[in-house]
């Protein structure tokens, strides 16, 4: 039988491992959707305003947004 020196990882610390990459994936994750979401709105921002200075179409109808 051969015994190596290593040292082996209990069950435990295997599934607290596990939890805590999970903890972090789940972070990461919401910080991506967060970054995401920033973009969008500020994007959104920059249209409005890009709307609300252009000239009044053929109706005479503008934009009007209240933020």
């Amino acid at each position: 039988m051969n015994i190596s020196g290593s040292a082996s990882v209990s069950l435990f610390d295997s599934v607290l491992q596990t939890q805590a990459m999970r903890q972090e994936m789940g972070v990461s994750l919401l910080k991506k959707s967060q970054d995401v979401m920033k973009q969008q709105g500020e994007a959104m921002v920059q249209m409005l305003e890009q709307a609300g200075q252009c000239q009044p179409c053929e109706s005479g109808h503008t934009l009007d947004a209240y933020a």
